[in-house]
């Protein structure tokens, strides 16, 4: 593991170089663990400060259990003194650093902007881990297991009178148990018309025989995130019901078919669509985007949308998720995710891609 994050530190320091910057300060906790396999509790505020041959923490303590990969660590709950320091210490006062703008906090960044000059590095951060090494598409392969092994939860708690909390309430406890240890569990989760709606959530309306149940999952666990979708009906399904799903399963396998290093996120986008456009299904076809990248965070680009051209990279972890909302038949969304490789995509879900019958 050493040699990995010595890897993604010279990455990192190779990247901020190039767009001449004298280093980086970061606070996002999925980029404070990518580059030190130490993952902060949510509820403490730490500063990685990324200089050419430094990394120094700025923590109101420093984490037991971990072999440092860090050349200093600044102990202190005043983050502005302990930024000031460890920017002294690095000789980074003075030159322009990047910090992910849209996370940094305002608290430190004016205090600073007097002493340096800050600017957005949010997409330098994207693009240095876009290509997720074997450490981290391990990582995620396990997260995806996870889902495969709380959607099997949910097909058994799905049962006419049981609400959605309930059974959010039951792929969560799924999930710690899986991981060992906590999560933020984000998730999409409708039933019957509820499934039409703009991402809804969980509530405590309880589930009716024949309607639909559509369950997407996007938790960040232990550092890294998982996100596919999967679709239930509360007894037995309709001819249509399973038509409008088969559909989508035609769609997926189509947007699988061209995942390969240098396809554009607008080609994927393009065929994804018109798989549903040509079997009639246009009109209902979703509005939303086609798919994205996630691994660290969620979502990561590229966006799978008609505009976006960037092209695919192997080591890229990409959903694909593809969706039909019909009023009569309900509201269905099918995701796939996949690692990009040289030879075409690893898809890594294990739960069926069809429509389950919760009987």
């Amino acid at each position: 593991m050493k040699d990995t994050l010595a890897n993604r530190l010279e990455t990192l320091q190779a990247a901020f170089d190039k767009e001449g910057l004298s280093g980086l300060i970061l606070n996002q906790g999925a980029y404070v663990y990518h580059l030190t396999d130490w993952l902060p509790p949510s509820w403490a505020t730490i500063f990685a400060v990324v200089g050419s041959g430094e990394l120094i923490l700025v923590t109101p303590f420093v984490p037991e259990g971990i072999e440092p990969v860090w050349s200093a660590a600044i102990t202190t709950e005043d983050t502005v003194a302990g930024l000031e320091q460890a920017l002294s210490q690095a000789r980074m006062l003075g030159g322009p650093l990047g910090v992910v703008m849209g996370a940094f906090p305002a608290a430190n960044a004016l205090p600073l902007s007097g002493q340096v000059e800050l600017r957005d590095a949010t997409d330098l951060m994207y693009d240095v881990t876009a290509a997720k090494d074997e450490v981290a598409q391990q990582a995620i392969r396990e997260r995806v297991s996870y889902l495969d092994k709380a959607f099997e939860v949910a097909k058994t708690a799905i049962k006419p009178g049981v609400s959605e909390t309930a059974v959010f309430g039951a792929i969560f406890t799924s999930l710690a148990q899986s991981l060992g240890g906590t999560l933020t569990l984000d998730c999409n989760f409708g039933s019957g018309p509820r499934t039409l709606g703009n991402e809804p959530e969980p509530t405590n309306k309880l589930l009716e025989a024949g309607e639909v149940v559509m369950i997407d999952l996007f938790p960040v666990m232990g550092g890294y995130v998982a996100d596919y979708t999967r679709n239930f009906v509360v007894g037995k399904p309709t001819d249509d019901q399973l038509a409008q799903h088969a559909t989508l399963e035609r769609a997926l396998a189509a947007g699988e078919s061209i995942l390969r290093p240098g396809t554009k996120a607008s080609e994927i986008d393009q065929l994804v669509r018109k798989t549903l456009e040509d079997e009639g299904w246009g009109e209902f076809a979703y509005q939303h985007h086609t798919g994205h990248a996630f691994g660290l965070t969620i979502p990561e680009p590229p966006w799978l949308l008609p505009d976006v051209d960037m092209p695919l990279r192997a080591g890229m972890v990409i959903a694909v998720e593809p969706g039909i909302y019909h009023p009569a038949n309900g509201g269905m969304r099918l995701e796939g995710n996949y690692i990009i490789t040289e030879d075409g995509p690893e898809s890594l879900v294990g739960f069926p891609a069809r429509l389950i019958a919760c009987e």
